[in-house]
């Protein structure tokens, strides 16, 4: 029975102190925020043992705007220095100059406060630009799904679809072409945006798309738009009108297949890049990271990759002279083609169409013996 007391009385005052450690802590009114890149945020313990605390549990900083915070979103890597008296994070990557953050305090187990901040200009802020967009073909296939928007600086968040538009040959927008999430698709520093064609548009037999049909159509013109005005995150500056215009051809309903594919290959001893044009356009940013080459022993070899026009080709450069003739191609099964088809599965299949086993995603390649 005393022990029983005991465990309780513990119990007891071990949230007691917890809930106070954490109400001290959170003095966010106290709390330093960074003025550039590489320094940290600064949170006051005010003297309180925390050992047992995970720092997380205090503090946690986030990408956007305080309202709302933070559902759905991650909050950022990096580290944590704990000292008698205050909470140091540091993110692994510093903070970017002109992107919003939000730091979450915990004032209580129920309660958090929350303290936006922004790392300030430094002088040198770049004007707003459409720098590139992907696909970048000029003939792209009735069921794309994705575009890549490449941006100069950081753009402001949430506000993408009143300014992306997709307009047919006589001007029309269509305002139901892109799939609009919660959270626009954005990467960490906020300079690529991905848009997706609503897959009901694309998807034959669906509700969305007997009801408005595809998005695209094959044999007509398209333009991809990004208006002016939009501004940059830091607000030094808005983006000027941008565009581009693409005709339509069929849809790719055909899962990737390596043996389609034809490499141009370098001699044994050089470092000369090894060549490889596609049957059809790869999704861009996966083209990047999804294809590997390994050699006959089954180490990667290590190099650089570069990615033809189009996205209809793929180039790799050896850090070192290429010493085995035998190579193998790795294609990731989850490489997708612009259309969303990957060796495993079709974005787009009809019920009827019948089940068939991964696509190969392995090319073998011999490189030649030349005389030097």
């Amino acid at each position: 029975m005393i022990q029983g007391i005991n465990n309780g009385v513990a119990k007891f005052l071990a949230t007691f102190l917890l809930v106070n450690m954490m109400s001290s802590a959170a003095q966010s009114q106290d709390l330093t925020l960074p003025q550039d890149g590489a320094e940290p945020v600064i949170l006051p313990l005010i003297g309180i043992h925390w050992a047992q605390v995970r720092p997380s549990e205090l503090l946690e900083v986030f990408v956007g705007p305080a309202e709302p915070c933070c559902e759905g979103r991650i909050a950022i890597t990096g580290q944590y220095t704990r000292t008698d008296d205050a909470l140091t994070f540091l993110p692994a990557f510093g903070f970017e100059t002109g992107q919003d953050y939000v730091a979450r305090i915990r004032i209580s187990e129920a309660n958090d406060d929350f303290v936006s901040f922004s790392i300030p200009p430094d002088g040198l802020a770049v004007d707003a630009l459409v720098t590139a967009t992907y696909p970048s073909g000029d003939i792209l296939p009735e069921n794309v799904l994705r575009f890549y928007i490449h941006f100069s600086t950081p753009m402001s968040p949430q506000v993408a679809f009143d300014y992306i538009k997709l307009r047919d040959a006589a001007g029309n927008v269509d305002d139901a072409a892109f799939m609009r999430f919660k959270q626009e698709l954005w990467n960490e520093d906020r300079t690529r945006l991905t848009v997706l064609i609503d897959p009901g548009r694309i998807k034959r037999k669906v509700a969305t798309n007997v009801e408005l049909g595809p998005a695209l159509r094959a044999g007509q013109l398209y333009t991809l738009s990004v208006e002016g005005g939009w501004p940059s995150a830091d607000g030094a500056s808005v983006l000027p009108p941008f565009s581009r215009t693409f005709s339509v051809s069929l849809a790719l309903r055909e899962r990737p297949d390596v043996s389609l594919w034809q490499a141009t290959v370098p001699c044994v001893g050089t470092t000369d890049s090894l060549y490889i044009a596609f049957d059809r356009p790869f999704d861009r940013h996966l083209l990047s990271k999804d294809i590997q080459v390994a050699a006959g022993d089954g180490q990667i070899v290590d190099g650089t990759v570069h990615v033809g026009e189009g996205e209809t080709s793929w180039s790799f450069t050896p850090n070192d002279v290429w010493t085995q003739s035998e190579l193998v191609v790795h294609a990731s099964t989850e490489l997708e083609d612009v259309a969303g088809n990957n060796f495993h599965d079709l974005l787009d299949h009809l019920e009827t169409t019948a089940e068939t086993e991964v696509a190969t995603s392995a090319l073998p390649i011999n490189l030649n013996s030349c005389s030097q």
